[in-house]
């Protein structure tokens, strides 16, 4: 189960992207604390665009990055416990520990980003409790916490969803062609 649990989310780490190409300077000057009053249309909507195909996307390295490191040791390729908690360990968790870094440190001009960087701060810190009980049911040998693990990624495949259910509205409404890739 718990091989099933992250080659499907694997899937899912694969955000979006947006189409609608903004040079350097144009992305710098998006980024500059302006008061949300002072933006206009446009300006808003390249720092979504912006938010999607820059700021989130480092996240989703680093979440790719995790996975492909666990789909080499679980699924198909899995062969012993320990190979996993030591992979797991060694590049899985720290890896990961760069995409929840990612998202505490994410800035934006404008209030409607808000409760999406809330969104994916909650799914990227359920995803590492997910891989933290991972470890230490494979310490104990435990079950039980293997299930509670499988239980929080499902719970950050959940979150994952939801938030991009609301990227694409939020999207929509400043007519960005919001895709999952």
């Amino acid at each position: 189960m718990t091989k099933l649990i992250y080659s499907i989310i694997t899937v899912f780490l694969m955000l979006v992207g947006c189409s609608n190409d903004l040079s350097t300077t144009e992305k710098q000057e998006t980024k500059k604390n302006v008061s949300e009053e002072e933006l206009s249309f446009e300006e808003k909507q390249k720092e979504i665009v912006q938010f999607i195909n820059d700021d989130m996307q480092n996240i989703v390295n680093y979440e790719t990055e995790a996975n492909q490191q666990l789909a080499t040791v679980s699924g198909e390729n899995f062969r012993s416990d320990q190979e996993l908690y030591e992979v797991l360990t060694v590049k899985v968790i720290p890896t990961y520990e760069k995409a929840v870094n990612e998202v505490k440190n994410l800035e934006v001009s404008i209030d409607e980003l808000e409760p999406l960087i809330k969104q994916i701060e909650v799914a990227t810190g359920t995803y590492y409790e997910a891989l933290m009980l991972e470890k230490e049911a494979l310490e104990k040998n435990d079950k039980e916490l293997i299930e509670k693990s499988n239980s929080k990624a499902q719970e950050y495949m959940e979150k994952i969803t939801s938030y991009h259910e609301d990227m694409k509205n939020l999207a929509g409404d400043y007519e960005i062609d919001y895709q999952l890739n």
